[in-house]
């Protein structure tokens, strides 16, 4: 049974975390506060006998959520520092100017190639949990991002188009064009060991730590359009 360790407990990205930890055979140690908040939160799933969360200062491995933009420390020795995260709610410390200002004219057109490496809030979850559960080494620094590249106007062309459809839901006026199943953006996938990384973080120390845990290395599983959804879900119910 290993004990982990989640400071602080809110946030959407340290929720999904807590909840994914419960399904396994793990204690959470937290404060006291956050130990009854979760007690409460997931009375049903703690009531399985699989998981305890317990008020505790003893660990095996410790998540401490931004305590820098963007960052999770892991024991105090690692840094997993997050990109582009799709994020399905509100987390104090994850910051993304190029996300909010698509979001910002999602009702207007908006221009620009910038790169982008969106990965799902559920995969970043994954990786932590896989991380947690199997305690690999670490090295200083890990970063999680995507692979395949999005360009600013692609990104903004598929929310808008999954915006105006939830839009339209809302009010039943639907159009032919929305109702027509788009074709995804041509994004292709850029591997993971590269010679030359110009503006995506090296994912190699993610890939090779998630070796280490189960043999299966950084594999993203949620598709973007469905990370997408999750996203606007999650901005349209703030």
């Amino acid at each position: 049974m290993v004990r982990v360790s989640v400071h602080p407990t809110d946030g959407s990205i340290a929720r999904a975390f807590i909840e994914r930890l419960l399904m396994f055979d793990v204690v959470l140690c937290l404060d006291e506060n956050e130990a009854h908040e979760i007690q409460e939160r997931h009375a049903t799933l703690l009531q399985a006998g699989i998981a305890q969360a317990i008020v505790s200062d003893e660990f095996d491995i410790r998540f401490q959520f931004f305590t820098k933009p963007n960052t999770i420390r892991v024991n105090d020795s690692c840094s997993i520092v997050l990109h582009d995260v799709l994020p399905s709610g509100k987390n104090s410390g994850l910051m993304n100017e190029a996300l909010a200002s698509i979001w910002d004219s999602i009702e207007k057109s908006i221009d620009g190639d910038a790169s982008h490496y969106w990965v799902a809030e559920s995969d970043v979850v994954d990786a932590l949990v896989r991380i947690a559960l199997h305690q690999p080494q670490l090295p200083e620094t890990i970063d999680i991002a995507g692979r395949r590249r999005w360009s600013t106007q692609q990104t903004h062309h598929e929310l808008q188009m999954l915006y105006n459809r939830t839009q339209a839901g809302s009010t039943g006026q639907f159009t032919a064009s929305l109702l027509d199943q788009p074709a995804s953006p041509k994004i292709s996938v850029v591997p993971i060991q590269v010679a030359q990384q110009t503006t995506r973080p090296s994912l190699g120390p993610l890939h090779n730590v998630l070796v280490e845990c189960d043999g299966h290395g950084w594999q993203p599983t949620s598709p973007l359009r469905t990370a997408m959804m999750v996203y606007l879900a999650g901005k349209l119910n703030d």
